[in-house]
């Protein structure tokens, strides 16, 4: 099952991306590989959402961990 807090196909803020993961107990984790990236991860367990910087303030989510146990 995928957790589906997130969609491909939209733009998110920064603060929409925290308020989300405040709403479903994730954190958001800089990305030391490349500055232009957020890595949401859930305690205990990998990254399981990545988002890349496309404009100041506009993220887009590029990758997503297909994690059972998660919920939908």
């Amino acid at each position: 099952m995928t957790m589906r807090i997130f969609v491909k196909d939209k733009n998110y803020s920064f603060q929409e991306i925290i308020n989300i993961c405040d709403k479903n107990d994730l954190i958001t984790v800089d990305c030391l590989k490349d500055e232009n990236m957020i890595s949401v991860e859930k305690e205990g367990v990998d990254c399981i959402f990545e988002f890349i910087k496309i404009h100041e303030d506009v993220f887009k989510l590029t990758w997503l961990e297909n994690f059972e146990g998660l919920g939908a």
